[in-house]
């Protein structure tokens, strides 16, 4: 039984004074498409490791229970899935209203 409505969602994920840009398709509680936009621009190592992050999500992510999904370190970034973390939570609560 499918727990969460279908849909593209844009949230932004809060982490610390930092946060990102995410998009997200999900179909069947499961993950299609994510797309992570830096939200960080005048911290150039802040900026690299936020690029680095949203080169490597769509890897981890799409194919996956939305659930199932916790991320912990991706592209040498901590702090960058904090963030992505905060997003999906976001996302959840926007697709079960």
């Amino acid at each position: 039984m499918t727990k969460y409505q279908d849909g593209e969602y844009n949230v932004e994920g809060q982490y610390g004074k930092k946060s990102i840009l995410v998009k997200l398709n999900l179909s069947d509680d499961k993950v299609k498409e994510v797309e992570v936009t830096p939200n960080t621009l005048n911290i150039p190592r802040s900026l690299k490791l936020q690029k680095d992050f949203a080169a490597a999500v769509s890897e981890v992510v799409v194919g996956k229970p939305i659930d199932e999904i916790k991320l912990d370190r991706l592209a040498g970034s901590s702090l960058t899935t904090k963030g992505f973390n905060d997003a999906l939570d976001k996302i959840k609560s926007k697709a079960t209203k």
